[in-house]
């Protein structure tokens, strides 16, 4: 049997920018970085809750103040996720 090998497809530049604004395309990377974020707030919240009742804290200190680092991490990662798909829509 004779190998086939799949030939290499090179893209014109027009290809690449309307894949570049194909709006699918920025749809789905918009709300994937939206769903690490609540996914980043959610495990943080609920890992504040667990600290909570192993350490058998009375009031709710730990889910508030893990909670609001989960945030923080959150924020943080948005604004530099956001910075780098702007990067790249400028470089193209």
């Amino acid at each position: 049997m004779a190998e086939e090998s799949s030939p290499k497809q090179d893209f014109s530049p027009e290809d690449k920018k309307k894949f570049q604004k194909n709006g699918l395309r920025q749809y789905g990377v918009y709300s994937a970085v939206v769903f690490q974020m609540l996914a980043t707030m959610g495990l943080a919240f609920w890992g504040g809750n667990w600290l909570n009742e192993y350490f058998a804290f009375h009031g709710k200190i730990l889910i508030v103040a893990v909670g609001f680092l989960g945030m923080g991490l959150a924020f943080y990662n948005l604004l530099h996720q956001l910075k780098n798909i702007q990067k790249n829509e400028d470089k193209n």
